[in-house]
């Protein structure tokens, strides 16, 4: 009787080996995805004026060893026409349907007017985008009157789910003096507005003081 519950034992553990082989075989997978590899002709910022045409550097991307390039679709757009930041997206998509992107960024600017895209320095942080739109009768937008002082400096990374780009209109008058004229929608409730500022077409730099003291320069 002991003899053949030990058999019986043993016949158990073999069918469980095999079965575990067998779901072991079943489910390996020894492929290896490669995914694509886009490279940028040119450099991945750009800078032009307005009024030039906008000529892709071009692009090449790899998958593996395999040329893909013809498979890159590209997103976004340059309006030459007018100032400002503009994002070119380069996506391509791989055998096993995983998406690999780069961007370029084109900045245009307007060497002869305000309306433009610059670059802001502040007492807290340089280099954030900012751009200043055309109203019309004198109106001007510019789309972050804190200068990137939230969405760069003090809080990184938390737009786009809170506001913090406070959108502000200001007249331009004829001595080149900035008014605000009013401000946009805004995370926080008190909004800062443009206490005093100016315009200087020479230099094409703008300069400005807000209502709770921050000091910005424009520069294209």
């Amino acid at each position: 009787m002991k003899k053949i519950y030990i058999c019986g034992l043993m016949l158990c553990a073999a069918v469980m080996g095999m079965t575990s082989c067998s779901k072991d075989v079943e489910h390996s997978d020894t492929r290896v995805t490669h995914f694509a590899n886009i490279e940028l002709n040119g450099d991945d910022f750009m800078k032009m004026q307005v009024g030039e045409t906008y000529n892709e550097p071009g692009y090449t991307a790899t998958e593996g060893t395999e040329d893909i390039t013809a498979k890159v679709v590209v997103t976004g757009k340059v309006d030459s026409s007018k100032g400002g930041f503009y994002t070119l997206t380069y996506t391509a998509v791989n055998k096993d349907n995983f998406a690999a992107s780069v961007d370029r960024t084109v900045m245009v600017v307007n060497p002869q007017g305000i309306a433009s895209a610059y670059f802001a320095k502040t007492s807290y942080f340089d280099g954030a985008p900012i751009t200043i739109t055309d109203k019309g009768n004198g109106d001007y937008e510019i789309d972050d009157l804190m200068a990137g002082y939230y969405f760069y400096y003090k809080y990184p990374g938390y737009e786009p789910t809170y506001d913090f780009h406070l959108e502000t209109v200001f007249h331009l008058n004829d001595d080149n003096t900035l008014t605000h004229v009013k401000s946009g929608s805004y995370y926080f409730s008190s909004k800062p507005t443009l206490a005093s500022g100016s315009y200087d077409p020479a230099t094409g730099t703008v300069s400005y003081k807000t209502s709770n003291g921050l000091s910005v320069v424009l520069t294209k």
